[in-house]
């Protein structure tokens, strides 16, 4: 399954600049050569990570365009893409293994958002100091409220008074996350079945039953928050495409939140869940994300999961107004 994966220090624990020891950095990428690249140059120079603490799984399809920061940082290569959750599994059970404390997740376009940095040697410091620390299962950039009557979520939008705490959330999107290794070792991981949507989601709620708590960097989460979740297509719109752009995105948004509410929710959601979906059925505004919607809510309501190949990302990046070559399009792409 992999390939091209680089030597690993004798001792087979990373090796981290100041504060960064034991942590492994992680960059799951598909078919977006350009921002992996950025973001994984970003983690050396301006976030200080060694090079070799720095892992790059690619999902099937990508890699860097730098072929000299390439040879220098860990390279995975997987034969097929798992999404985001296959990529993400594999690259958490590699850092434990590799002996790593916490790992650093990284999708490959969370440099689009500009996070301040150098922040991960100085949050794991007031990480160490906080009260509780221990029952602390992730630290996440930005943070979601998860309403148990329906199964939906709001933006957190933290206090001007949570800096230099850590305040405790429901769920988070993968973005940029610091992930403690104590949960791969209780056997936490990403459900490959998942695939793409909602699988962050299912992870996040997996840790927290058992008794590891969520919580959001609250040094930084007043100004990402805004650049996230009030900014976000704007920062987004010149280098990759919106997520309205991706009709692809409805199948499994429809699909895997029946999955989800399955497994951490009840009824009430998954008829909430239908009743939205046609509706957004209804206001699609192409044919490709009506049947998409459609697709993913038959498949969910039979309990499908995985990869379906008519669904998959087909214009990853761009540069000025023009999408980059990718290769072949899956059908539900446009």
């Amino acid at each position: 399954m992999m390939a091209g994966f680089h030597a690993v220090p004798s001792n087979g624990t990373p090796q981290g600049g100041e504060g960064l020891d034991g942590v492994v950095a992680l960059v799951l990428t598909f078919r977006r050569r350009r921002l992996a690249t950025e973001v994984v140059r970003g983690l050396i120079e301006r976030e200080g990570f060694p090079a070799e603490s720095v892992i790059v799984i690619v999902n099937g399809e990508g890699g860097l365009e730098d072929d000299d920061l390439a040879g220098r940082v860990r390279m995975v290569y997987l034969e097929q893409n798992l999404g985001p959750a296959g990529g993400f599994r594999i690259g958490l059970q590699l850092a434990a293994d590799l002996g790593a404390g916490w790992v650093y997740l990284c999708e490959d376009d969370v440099g689009l958002f500009d996070l301040p940095s150098p922040r991960v040697a100085r949050t794991l410091k007031r990480l160490h100091n906080h009260p509780g620390q221990s029952s602390i299962g992730a630290v996440v950039a930005y943070g979601r409220v998860l309403d148990r009557g329906t199964g939906r979520t709001v933006p957190y939008i933290p206090a001007s008074d949570v800096r230099d705490s850590f305040p405790e959330v429901d769920v988070a999107a993968w973005g940029a996350s610091l992930v403690r290794c104590a949960v791969v070792a209780k056997g936490i991981l990403p459900d490959q079945e998942m695939f793409f949507g909602f699988e962050d989601f299912d992870f996040w709620l997996a840790m927290r039953a058992q008794g590891l708590r969520l919580v959001v960097d609250g040094d930084i989460a007043a100004d990402v928050a805004e650049r996230v979740f009030t900014r976000r297509e704007d920062l987004l719109r010149a280098s990759r495409p919106i997520d309205a752009e991706e009709p692809w995105r409805m199948y499994y948004e429809a699909r895997n939140f029946v999955a989800f509410a399955k497994r951490h929710g009840k009824r009430m959601w998954i008829m909430l869940h239908v009743a939205l979906t046609v509706r957004r059925i209804q206001l699609s505004p192409t044919r490709a994300h009506k049947w998409a919607a459609v697709h993913g809510l038959f498949d969910g309501l039979r309990g499908n999961g995985g990869m379906n190949p008519r669904y998959l990302r087909g214009r990853p990046e761009r540069a000025g107004h023009e999408f980059l070559a990718s290769g072949e399009q899956g059908v539900g792409t446009e």
